[in-house]
């Protein structure tokens, strides 16, 4: 069972959700380091010397953390499936407490006050197969509704009225089709990969909170992709 969070404690935060691996050390409102690489391969070889090295940068060690965070999803599946392994690994041997954020949570609030000033905010992060996780969010970032998968022209179909903010890595992708759909949007400067500030940012938050933490859980908006063998033996 997790231990008591320590108020002066940094958090150690990381995302392998999407395109690219990344690991920070946050505390009081900054980084106090953090390193990212492209690696939508390979994210189990990526995560954990990256871990190490914004420990060792920081000059921190694993008793100097209050909490550890990762991306819940959407995303990739290996890449989630390798972070929340090493977040429940790395609790489960420190005691630490285990923060879970989702990416489409951390794309809207990576948006800046003064683009969502008189806008709603729609998260997109990018399926690699023709489709987008997107969620909307009203001007202050609460949730309007439920993240779903679609079509970028299903997501402009449906999108809520008014002028709209777009942000995540697939924010270009759905910026057009709003567009194309005669809407009013814009791109947010903070569009791209996951900031993994955010993230860290986003589960203080929760830590300040107080209460139980719901436990680490992926979440995916379709089943994974599974290619048949054509000479696997059928189950009898």
């Amino acid at each position: 069972m997790a231990g008591p969070v320590n108020p002066a404690g940094a958090i150690l935060a990381f995302d392998c959700a999407g395109a690219m691996c990344s690991a920070a050390l946050w505390r009081g409102g900054r980084v106090l380091a953090r390193r990212a690489q492209a690696g939508k391969h390979g994210q189990a070889e990526l995560l954990l010397p990256m871990i190490e090295a914004v420990l060792a940068e920081a000059g921190l060690g694993y008793d100097a953390l209050a909490a550890i965070a990762t991306t819940l999803g959407p995303g990739s599946f290996t890449g989630l499936r390798t972070g929340l392994a090493a977040a429940r690994g790395l609790a489960l041997a420190t005691g630490l407490k285990a923060v879970g954020v989702s990416t489409l949570d951390a794309a809207a609030h990576a948006v800046a006050p003064a683009e969502r000033r008189g806008r709603g905010v729609l998260a997109a992060i990018d399926s690699r197969r023709d489709e987008i996780f997107v969620q909307a969010f009203n001007e202050s970032l609460a949730a309007l509704a439920a993240p779903v998968v679609l079509t970028p022209a299903a997501a402009a179909a449906c999108a809520p009225p008014g002028a709209l903010a777009v942000a995540g890595d697939a924010a270009a992708l759905l910026h057009a089709a709003l567009r194309a759909a005669g809407r009013d949007a814009i791109v947010a400067k903070s569009a791209g990969p996951t900031d993994i500030a955010v993230v860290a940012a986003l589960a203080e938050a929760r830590l300040a909170q107080g209460g139980d933490l719901p436990a680490l859980r992926p979440l995916y908006l379709r089943p994974p992709d599974v290619t048949p063998q054509p000479n696997a033996r059928r189950a009898k």
